[in-house]
């Protein structure tokens, strides 16, 4: 038996674009909780299995949310600065009409770079979010001021580079979408790089 059979093709981008996010977002706020409340520390410590049901459930529902802020940050800070956004709109809604009878390797290549795309999106959001968490514990006394700022420094240039990083992973999933939409099918190609209408038996 395939010991990896256990494992889903889609649980690994659930953890990367949901679970992770979530849990990066509420590192900060979780610190400031556990750090302010002994007796919800201890009662955490001595019931591990509650502990750990909780932190899950509340990685996952942040996560959601991260997910959807997210979904709000694709569509006003990066698709609706394009100077093509009509025409890349048009491109996404007939792609979504398409039904494939044999699936081509671009629309795996797709799926793949969807899953990066949604993790820098999701975590540039969450770096963001996490940030007035880090402040308010160094307002509290969990950390000090300088470690307050050096890691505020960090989230704003990571989350910076993950929206960069997003931003152009947009832009090839808009392009692959557009070279998908042109045709699909076996070689020879044209000069456009489409393939040619292959003549019937």
């Amino acid at each position: 038996m395939d010991p990896t059979s256990a494992v889903r093709t889609d649980t690994l981008p659930a953890i990367a674009t949901v679970v992770a996010p979530g849990a990066f977002a509420s590192a900060s706020y979780s610190w400031l909780l556990l750090s302010s409340a002994p007796d919800l520390r201890l009662f955490l410590n001595q019931h591990e299995g509650i502990a750990t049901a909780a932190a899950i459930l509340l990685w996952i529902v942040l996560g959601f949310l991260v997910e959807s802020a997210g979904s709000y940050a694709e569509v006003y800070l990066i698709d609706r600065r394009r100077s093509d956004h009509k025409q890349m709109l048009e491109d996404w809604w007939r792609y979504l009409r398409i039904a494939w009878t044999i699936e081509p390797i671009g629309q795996r290549y797709l799926r793949r770079l969807l899953v990066s795309f949604k993790f820098e999106l999701n975590m540039f959001v969450a770096s963001v979010a996490t940030l007035p968490g880090v402040i308010l514990l160094a307002r509290a006394g969990r950390l000090s001021w300088t470690a307050g700022a050096e890691i505020s420094v960090v989230l704003v240039v990571g989350a910076g580079l993950l929206f960069v990083a997003a931003r152009g992973s947009a832009d090839v999933l808009a392009d692959v979408r557009t070279r998908l939409l042109a045709g699909v099918g076996e070689p020879p190609f044209d000069r456009d790089g489409n393939p040619t209408p292959r003549p019937s038996a």
